[in-house]
């Protein structure tokens, strides 16, 4: 890959732990505020702009930590996945915005199938898969051989209905009615369901949905279900049951008795001939080809076989996650537990259908390793420059800074890329030996030319056995196998030293250049700053100066307009202001004086007032005394 490509974008997301990607958004999870946040990526690199960013938020918060976000195919409902409990969110639909607008989104909780008791503790979720934009199935821990199959009914305000569900491992129906039915021993029961996915296969004027179910202990079941029989559905139940476990051939490669803990499946091809990827151990990918030679009779025939290289042997990599291009469907991409992301191109498809004798093998490049660990990738679809493989990180130091990476598919095909062999079944010596160069074969040529380059075959005279031709021709060959065995290591180490080297060399210059960037950044505010403070120390001089001119200027008027006072002026100024005090004290004592004569004055003359108004009043009394004596009296003359 040209690092010219990589485009890194940093991200502080707070609260927000777990992502998905849409044809051209990044959808997160806010767990502290229960919304949905939405990332336009449409125009590539300006995500930091906040008008890209809008939040959806829910008509009620989920009551469980979720751990995984699956979009549909349409991208109109996102389901929420907790531990337990599955919610779908109902996304609004707006031409204008990529991000499909902001404004608060309803949210369902998927119900329990019949069979299962939503009290029960120790159930979990499995796995989810959308079938259709409206149909889902789900696996539960407490029934881990079951698939459950739901429909969305948008016309009937979202309801989530469940359809039917779906045994993976037991007996089918026309296994039990038929009389040449393949008879399987196993000494295991039924082993739980790890993963699903799902294939489309071209029929006709029809299409087929093939659900693929692998379990635990390697085995891979499958179900043919119509899509106009699952989009037509009415109340009938559908007569789809999974077929397995199904054979892998050849057999040497078959997943009896495997452990697939960590396995994964994916398939691609919407073709006569699907192609299904799956992982039958940390790092070794199958891939192969689904066969159907007859009705409800399927096979997987294994084409090529791929071994990641080890990097860390006290720490081997696991396959975390495998997704499929889109837009070229032979063309899938895995990142492992140490961060590498691989490339890998499928072109043998074109030549079996095409039913060459001769296939290529699988063409694995080496993406990129990254330093932090990885937590989502998907294909993103941009308007100025297209299709992009999106990596999110998240740094060991903080959970809240991710960094978006952005790779172009198409530029995966450079020289930077690490090519990995892989293991064609098909393929023959003469094959490998063709791709060599014709300069290695010229380099070899000119060294079995040299006496000294020979194997030195000594042969005493005594012996009557010669050594014959095709021995010497079959010494030859393996001399020749081994010296290019360990000319093409010492090829492969060089170029894997050199790669180092350059990707050493380049982060050096980038870092370089990234400090050089810096320091000119960082130079060029200081020449603003002492620029400014030159000003501004200039323009504070000039206002001191003027400041200073002008007081001299009004001291010198001070002193003209000032006389000279001798020392005598000064003491009779000082014993003038002594009289003055004087003069201000006495003054002071005549108005007091004044005030008290006038309070005296005013107080004769109320005592004055007040003594004659109670001579009246006395008067008035006995007035009144008397009147009453002569009542009384004229009252007494009439008695006598």
């Amino acid at each position: 890959m040209s690092l010219s490509n990589l485009i890194r974008i940093p991200l502080v997301l707070p609260n927000v732990d777990v992502f998905t990607f849409g044809e051209s958004s990044l959808f997160g999870y806010d767990s502290l505020n229960h919304c949905l946040t939405v990332h336009s990526l449409i125009e590539g690199n300006h995500l930091n702009n906040d008008q890209s960013i809008n939040r959806l938020y829910l008509s009620s918060s989920p009551t469980s930590s979720i751990r995984q976000l699956i979009l549909n195919p349409d991208e109109t409902i996102v389901a929420l996945i907790s531990d337990k409990i599955a919610y779908l969110v109902y996304l609004p639909q707006s031409n204008n915005s990529p991000s499909k607008g902001s404004r608060l989104c309803p949210i369902n909780v998927v119900p329990f199938p019949p069979s299962i008791n939503s009290t029960q503790l120790n159930n979990s979720l499995i796995d989810f898969l959308w079938l259709s934009s409206i149909h889902f199935v789900i696996v539960h821990s407490i029934s881990s051989c079951d698939c459950h199959l739901y429909i969305v009914r948008p016309l009937k305000h979202n309801e989530i209905k469940y359809i039917q569900t779906f045994s993976v491992g037991s007996i089918s129906k026309k296994e039990k009615h038929s009389v040449t039915s393949n008879k399987r021993i196993s000494i295991h029961q039924s082993s739980s369901i790890i993963k699903l996915d799902l294939a489309k296969r071209k029929q006709e004027d029809f299409l087929l949905l093939l659900i693929f179910a692998i379990q635990a202990d390697g085995n891979i079941f499958i179900m043919e279900i119509d899509q106009n029989q699952l989009l037509n559905y009415s109340e009938k139940r559908l007569s789809s049951e999974f077929i397995g476990p199904i054979r892998i051939y050849p057999s040497t490669y078959d997943n009896y008795g495997s452990d697939y803990s960590h396995s994964n499946i994916l398939c691609l091809s919407c073709s006569q001939f699907p192609l299904v990827i799956f992982t039958n151990g940390k790092c070794q990918i199958n891939q192969c080809i689904v066969l159907n030679p007859s009705i409800n009779e399927y096979y997987l025939f294994t084409i090529d076989l791929v071994n990641l290289p080890k990097i860390d042997n006290n720490n081997p990599q696991i396959i975390k996650s495998m997704i499929n291009n889109k837009l070229n469907s032979n063309i899938y991409y895995i990142y492992d537990s140490l961060s590498n992301v691989y490339s890998i191109e499928i072109s043998w498809i074109n030549q079996i259908e095409q039913k060459q004798k001769q296939i290529q093998s699988t063409n694995i490049q080496h993406i990129i390793k990254s330093n932090n660990f990885i937590q989502q990738f998907g294909l993103i679809q941009t308007n100025n420059k297209g299709q992009f493989l999106a990596i999110l990180t998240k740094t060991q130091k903080n959970d809240q800074q991710k960094e978006l990476i952005l790779l172009r598919p198409n530029s995966l095909s450079c020289e930077c890329v690490t090519p990995i062999k892989s293991h064609c079944l098909t393929e023959s010596i003469k094959f490998h030996q063709s791709n060599l160069s014709s300069e290695f074969l010229n380099r070899i040529r000119t060294i079995l030319t040299r006496d000294q380059s020979i194997p030195h075959l000594t042969i005493s005279s005594s012996s009557q056995q010669n050594i014959s031709n095709e021995e010497f021709q079959n010494n030859l060959i393996k001399f020749i196998r081994l010296f290019s065995e360990e000319y093409l290591d010492k090829q492969e180490k060089v170029r894997i030293e050199l790669e180092n080297k350059q990707r050493y060399l380049y982060d050096f210059q980038q870092t370089q250049l990234i400090a050089k960037q810096e320091l000119d950044m960082k130079f060029q505010e200081i020449q603003i700053t002492m620029q400014k403070l030159n000003q501004q120390y200039q323009q504070e001089y000039a206002r001191r100066k003027r400041l200073s001119s002008n007081v001299h200027d009004h001291l010198s008027i001070i002193e003209q307009c000032i006389p000279v006072v001798s020392d005598t002026e000064i003491l009779m100024q000082r014993q003038l202001e002594k009289y003055q005090v004087q003069i201000n004290s006495l003054h002071e004592k005549l108005l007091l004086l004044k005030k008290f004569i006038q309070q005296q004055q005013f107080f004769t003359n109320n005592q004055q007032q007040i003594d004659q108004k109670s001579m009246i009043d006395i008067h008035k009394f006995v007035e009144y005394f008397r009147d009453q004596i002569d009542t009384m009296k004229q009252k007494l003359q009439p008695i006598d």
